[in-house]
């Protein structure tokens, strides 16, 4: 076969004939080029370790979500209380309304059916972003991984 750039002949060994030369491995450099650097080392450990802290809060972050029922909605109460006038007497319901005027309307607290719901929200909240913390660590811990290795 001739060269594309000076023109001359190179002869060009069969596969048969590059199994038969000796093989020479030099070991130093091939440890130094797949060796990853101490810092990278720590600093994966630190990240996967974090990661998978973190996967376990998510999870039980998602387990008390799960266990919260909540049947009650805004909606459905209301439409308790419109069922529940609907059966009282027209007097009772002229009491309850002189009673508002007398006390104040506001309220001290939520009604217990929006604290349940509103409780649920927060685990809910608390496991995505536990787990998005969690996933930013662990491509955090594999990029560390990958950069950390010389060659």
């Amino acid at each position: 076969m001739q060269c594309p750039h000076c023109h001359a002949d190179v002869a060009i060994p069969k596969l048969g004939e590059l199994r038969e030369l000796p093989q020479v491995e030099d070991d130093r450099d091939r440890a130094t080029a797949t060796a990853p650097s101490g810092g990278s080392t720590i600093a994966f450990l630190l990240l996967g370790l974090i990661a998978v802290a973190l996967l376990l809060g998510a999870g039980y972050n998602t387990v008390r979500w799960a266990m919260i029922e909540t049947t009650t909605t805004t909606e459905s109460h209301l439409a308790e209380i419109e069922e529940s006038y609907a059966r009282v007497e027209p007097a009772s319901v002229v009491l309850d309304f002189e009673d508002m005027e007398v006390r104040s309307l506001d309220m001290v607290s939520p009604y217990t059916y929006h604290a349940v719901v509103t409780e649920k929200a927060r685990w809910g909240w608390n496991a995505v972003i536990t787990a998005g913390l969690a996933v930013v660590c662990g491509i955090g811990a594999l990029g560390a991984a990958s950069l950390g290795r010389k060659g």
